[in-house]
């Protein structure tokens, strides 16, 4: 059968898969179902006309603040019932998985149920199927994944698309013998066509999985391998929606502010429509609010880029003492019918840099926190609801109200950040990659891997800086390719997510010049390890007593700039004196010490401990430490305040202190008054204002 499908859909061609029906005025037309041009499958590939030419993006749609905002927030009345796409189907159950040690399978059609029959297993999704540390299983292995699922019904003008969460690395998807897409990027979700569904019928999907790196950058953690989040069927109606993003705007001394819209709306027809988007927003206290935007006529598989604001009265911040979230619902209608329909779960909040003090909505702001991997033992980084909510309780328990991670985080995991109020330091997988940075080619994957990052963060609250990398040249200055690839990232980050400050971590290594491209960054993340490793020979950091005169070094050079310890530690796996690197003495240590140091520093914003929890790394690691007699390493990073068991440290409780005890320079503070001012008058001129204290809103 599922060789029939695909010789059928190959000989017919895509373009026969389109469906019409008498519907209104001049009929409906469904899309190919789930056609590329909806899903989106190929990153960065222009919409597909489904004629078979590529489409290019033909306008931008920028509604003017104040004429829109006065007809957005007028509630009609919509007596008119519109018929809504079907939800979302799970497929998540019966999975098998088998390896391909040999990497056969694509010469011998697995992909078209030619896998040997005796060799699968039952698997649970999410799964990772390299989750044990070895020299074999880092380079890289290839594994096939298998379900079956009843089809749903096609009706006219809906179709279906197949949502990935992660795959780590590489992602080929077959529907019914038929090779849908395939996608490239272990840690950003992505959707594939669905053409060949089969609607009251038994499909098939099968996913090849390799995690091979390849071309890859550098990654200082384990090689997962597997489809390490949830899968689905949605539904895709005659238009869809591209990177949507509701961000915070806020004004009046943030008594006042809007939440901004923008999207990618494309026509996926043969035919024009004429699509609106309406936005219902409701608050944490449960008053809804719906708006409505015209896009006037998409032609035949045209795209329009939109950004529009929508008011929010008084809006109520959110914090990590105060997480408070707006549910918003993004629909895009034609007619009678609501053709996609997005929700987000969104909080209002400002984060500025001042001065080179990073403040919350006005107050200064204290970072005090440890860094994550998605990584469970004897799972990997194919994280159960469980695990997730296993981080963020130990998180919590510690007293983190930061965290930080060297790679996109799932979108699972930052939705529960969200709600915890764990603030995210966040950042793309663009770690010590200057060599392949050197490349026009390695910077446009740099790029990707940053824009994808961006898309996603900026729907979440939590995430309150954007940092563009991670340990790359320590002089960016002289090296092109970096240089090139920082000047395009931080103006990326400040298009995309314009209102969350954009950093850069770097090495914390002494006798080194200053930088002109840092001072285009608001924050700057130092990797500090003085005291714990030697530096490059000129530059030593073996002398804890180097920090303080460092960071002041800093401060003088870049005093605009937030500085933050984004990375501090010591690995500790077993007892003994407290100045022998590897003990837990020893890191119970390094970590008053260094909490004492920057309590003398009040330009200082903070620091975030490298890790929470130890992790998987190659077989060979031992970070620095001296070894106990016959200690063979084990492939754990072992800085972590928590061992990989779950065990914590006698470090953990310093750090527990340490996160609970403000440092004395840290009041609130009205400083950050003067800078609302100067942004003030802008937004209040193009919108509306707080009249005094109540904040009663004036049109």
């Amino acid at each position: 059968m599922i060789q029939i499908v695909k010789r059928s859909l190959l000989t017919m061609g895509l373009g026969a898969v389109l469906m019409t029906a008498v519907g209104i005025g001049l009929g409906e037309w469904a899309p190919v179902i789930g056609s590329p041009a909806a899903a989106g499958a190929t990153a960065g590939a222009p919409p597909a006309d489904p004629r078979g030419s590529a489409v290019p993006v033909s306008r931008i749609i920028h509604f003017r603040p104040a004429a829109a905002t006065a007809r957005s927030t007028r509630a009609t009345a919509r007596p008119v019932v519109l018929a809504r796409p079907p939800a979302a189907i799970p497929l998540d159950a019966g999975w098998r998985y088998q390896p391909d040690p040999q990497d056969v399978g694509l010469a011998q059609s697995w992909g078209q149920g030619g896998a040997p029959p005796g060799g699968w297993t039952s698997v649970s999704i999410p799964h990772d199927f390299n989750p044990v540390v070895s020299s074999a299983g880092f380079a890289g292995r290839v594994g096939w994944y298998e379900t079956t699922f009843p089809g749903p019904a096609i009706t006219a003008g809906r179709g279906w698309r197949l949502a990935f969460e992660a795959v780590r690395r590489n992602a080929t998807v077959f529907l019914n013998g038929l090779e849908v897409g395939s996608h490239h990027d272990p840690y950003a979700p992505f959707t594939v066509p669905a053409p060949s569904l089969l609607p009251h019928q038994t499909n098939t999907l099968i996913v090849r999985v390799d995690d091979y790196r390849g071309g890859g950058f550098p990654e200082d953690w384990w090689n997962w391998g597997g489809i390490t989040g949830p899968v689905s069927l949605q539904p895709a109606g005659r238009t869809s929606v591209r990177d949507l993003g509701v961000t915070p705007e806020l004004g009046c001394r943030l008594r006042c502010g809007d939440l901004r819209v923008s999207a990618t709306i494309a026509n996926d027809l043969p035919i024009a429509l004429r699509p609106r988007v309406v936005v219902r927003v409701t608050s944490p206290r449960g008053a809804v609010t719906t708006s409505s935007h015209g896009l006037g006529t998409l032609r035949a598989g045209q795209s329009a880029d939109v950004s529009f604001p929508v008011r929010v009265a008084a809006p109520r911040l959110w914090s990590p003492s105060d997480p408070a979230l707006y549910r918003v619902e993004v629909m895009t209608e034609v007619g009678s019918r609501v053709e996609s329909d997005h929700t987000l779960s969104v909080g209002m909040r400002s984060v500025r840099v001042a001065g080179g003090t990073l403040y919350l909505n006005g107050h200064r702001l204290w970072l005090h926190g440890a860094s994550i991997h998605e990584d469970a033992e004897g799972r990997g980084a194919a994280l159960s609801d469980a695990d997730i909510a296993e981080i963020v309780a130990e998180l919590k328990s510690v007293g983190a109200n930061v965290t930080r991670a060297h790679y996109q985080l799932s979108p699972r995991l930052l939705s529960a950040l969200d709600r915890a109020g764990i603030m995210v330091w966040a950042q793309p997988p663009v770690d010590h990659a200057d060599a392949k940075l050197a490349s026009a080619a390695g910077r446009a994957q740099a790029l990707a891997l940053l824009r994808s990052t961006l898309i996603e963060d900026r729907n979440h609250p939590s995430v309150i800086v954007d940092s563009v990398g991670n340990e790359l040249s320590v002089t960016p200055d002289s090296a092109p390719g970096t240089r090139a690839y920082l000047s395009r990232a931080i103006a990326l980050s400040r298009r995309l997510n314009p209102l969350v400050p954009v950093a850069l971590d770097v090495y914390g290594y002494t006798n080194l010049p200053a930088q002109r491209i840092y001072h285009r960054l608001d924050a700057i993340g130092i990797s500090d390890y003085f005291g714990w490793g030697t530096g490059p020979a000129g530059h030593t950091i073996s002398d804890f007593g180097q920090l303080e005169p460092y960071l002041r070094l800093q401060h003088q050079r870049y005093p605009a700039q937030a500085l933050v310890a984004s990375e501090y530690g010591a690995e500790a796996f077993y007892d003994g004196a407290a100045t022998t690197k590897g003990t837990y003495e020893f890191q119970s240590a390094y970590v008053s010490r260094t909490a004492a140091a920057l309590d003398r520093l009040p330009f200082m914003n903070g620091s975030i401990y490298w890790t929470l929890r130890e992790f998987a790394v190659n077989p060979g690691w031992t970070g620095g430490a001296t070894l106990p007699p016959g200690y063979t390493p084990d492939g754990v990073h072992h800085k972590g305040l928590i061992a990989y068991d779950g065990s914590p440290k006698p470090a953990f409780a310093i750090a527990q202190q340490m996160f609970a005890a403000q440092p004395p320079f840290v009041p609130r503070s009205p400083a950050i008054d003067r800078v609302v001012r100067q942004g003030q008058a802008a937004f209040c001129g193009s919108r509306w204002c707080a009249d005094g204290p109540g904040g009663h809103l004036l049109p």
